[in-house]
């Protein structure tokens, strides 16, 4: 009613959406900059995990050799706090990037949705990113998960982007930009490599299943796809190279690329209901055990005298807990990916003061994402399996799966989800802008795949 009495151009602006966009965006930095300042700094938070990396921050700073034990997470994060307290005692320098890396994710969020799915939902993405708690709560911890949820989402925006691109040095480019992104993801969290396989591997079947029209082959729809695949590991290799040596050298010249820690998660996850394992050796002990057993209420602990690094006895104790409890392992796995995806709340915040709104995002991450991530999909299945295969949706979904895998082999909780809540947001969000329609329509499903074919 009010427009009618405004001019042309205020009228334009408020029809805008960029605008309240912004506004909402300014509005998430602010919450940002008060939660982490007022609300829950890091500083009074140095415990468990978070003590494990600024104290291996302090380490590396001070340019101290590094023990297996200390490879047990990729050195990304540590490395990047290293950087910041280089010189000085204080965290405040670290205090501050966080603030600023939490302030980027809206905008990678919002790359990932309009590569995915168009403007719309870009913008969408962003809106719900900038107000969404888990990122405002993971930029106030000394975790790697803040720069990990900013690498993978424009990782996967850019290899997305490079797949619709028409020109091939545009495409390339993405590709590249889309590997070094993806290797500083995999320096602070080692799922980033599993979800990027299941990626490729998803877009490769994709290919094949593709009826294009005209003449082309199997093999001229494969090729792009395998030299964007070549482009990325070149340009994924340099920092993973780096990574490679160092924890190789921690790890008492036993090869590891992000840690070495694989092997025991693999075995902590398949030692039956359990609540910690303790690694105990002559030289050294270690334990962990899982928030998901937890909250389980788990009460048994396990002690070994292998070390925590020790790859091949890890795994074959696991493999031996299997062979004796082949019905247990498939209801543990089953709950591992149960916990990532529906677990009461996310660690540590469940237990802190702030407990409230992590349970409340837990049960918004449900209503908002995963409903219409489940409506979405069944929406696209009744088109039929090769129109599932060949969606973009399938392709979103795709590093999701990468994590799920990755839980049943190990174990879950919902903090291992929230950096991969980025896809949710992306699909959630062309549902109810409608640019999933568009975009995983019969009609636009073809013509994607023919471009994806000659955009090399």
């Amino acid at each position: 009613m009010i427009e009618r009495f405004l001019p042309p151009r205020a009228r334009d602006l408020l029809r805008n959406p960029l605008p309240w966009v912004l506004l909402v965006y300014v509005s998430g930095i602010v919450l940002r900059v008060i939660y982490t300042l007022h609300i829950q700094r890091p500083e009074d938070l140095i415990l468990s995990d978070m003590d494990f990396y600024v104290v291996l921050a302090r380490k590396i700073a001070a340019h101290d050799p590094l023990g297996p034990w200390e490879v047990t997470h990729p050195l990304g994060y540590s490395a990047l706090l290293a950087f910041l307290i280089s010189g000085t005692d204080s965290l405040t320098r670290a205090v501050n990037a966080q603030i600023v890396i939490s302030a980027l994710v809206p905008p990678a969020v919002g790359l990932l949705g309009g590569a995915a799915y168009g403007r719309r939902t870009g913008l969408l993405a962003m809106v719900f990113a900038s107000l969404y708690f888990p990122f405002i709560d993971y930029g106030a911890l000394f975790l790697a998960e803040l720069p990990f949820i900013l690498s993978l989402a424009l990782a996967f925006a850019a290899f997305l982007a490079a797949r619709d691109a028409g020109r091939r040095a545009v495409s390339l480019g993405l590709a590249a930009a889309g590997g070094v992104a993806l290797s500083l993801a995999a320096s602070f969290k080692s799922v980033a490599l599993p979800a990027a396989v299941v990626f490729f591997a998803m877009e490769a079947v994709a290919l094949v299943l593709t009826r294009a029209n005209g003449a082309s082959s199997l093999r001229a729809r494969l090729m792009p796809w395998l030299l964007r695949g070549l482009v990325v590991a070149c340009g994924a290799a340099p920092l993973l190279g780096v990574l490679a040596r160092a924890c190789t050298r921690a790890n008492e010249g036993r090869f590891c690329v992000t840690g070495n820690k694989a092997a025991s998660d693999f075995f902590l996850g398949h030692t039956g209901r359990i609540a910690n394992v303790a690694w105990e050796t002559p030289t050294r002990g270690i334990g962990y055990g899982s928030p998901g057993s937890f909250l389980r209420n788990y009460d048994r602990n396990v002690t070994v005298t292998f070390a925590i690094h020790d790859s091949a006895a890890n795994i074959a104790a696991g493999l031996r807990w299997i062979a004796a409890h082949s019905g247990e392992v498939i209801v543990l796995s089953i709950d591992h990916v149960y916990d990532t995806l529906f677990g009461v709340a996310a660690w540590p915040t469940y237990g802190n003061e702030t407990w409230l709104w992590a349970h409340l995002s837990q049960y918004l991450f449900i209503a908002l994402l995963f409903v219409p991530f489940v409506l979405a999909w069944a929406g696209i299945a009744k088109r039929g399996l090769r129109a599932a295969m060949t969606s973009r949706t399938a392709l979103v979904t795709a590093p999701i799966a990468g994590l799920l895998v990755t839980v049943v082999i190990a174990t879950g909780e919902v903090r291992y989800r929230i950096p991969f809540d980025v896809f949710f947001i992306a699909i959630a969000c062309a549902v109810f802008t409608r640019d999933l329609a568009r975009v995983d329509g019969s009609r636009a499903s073809r013509s994607r795949a023919e471009r994806g074919s000659a955009a090399a």
